[in-house]
């Protein structure tokens, strides 16, 4: 299962793929903390988090998903 993290900079828009959704949420919440904007997480059955908003209820669902992956 692969969360990919997306945000954007001044330079452009950026992507970046994590295996577990806890740590997709740590680095959304650590690019939208460091200005970035449009940061959210797409989860790989298609689902969008938006941080910081959604931070809480996107760890919730990958706890989930990732427990039932095993």
């Amino acid at each position: 299962m692969r969360y990919t993290v997306h945000w954007t900079a001044p330079s452009g828009a950026s992507a970046e793929p994590h295996a577990l959704g806890v740590r997709a949420a740590e680095r959304a919440m650590t690019f939208a903390s460091m200005g970035a904007s449009d940061v959210y997480v797409e989860t790989p059955d298609g689902r969008v988090f938006r941080a910081p908003a959604q931070m809480a209820a996107l760890i919730e669902h990958a706890q989930t998903a990732d427990a039932a992956r095993g």
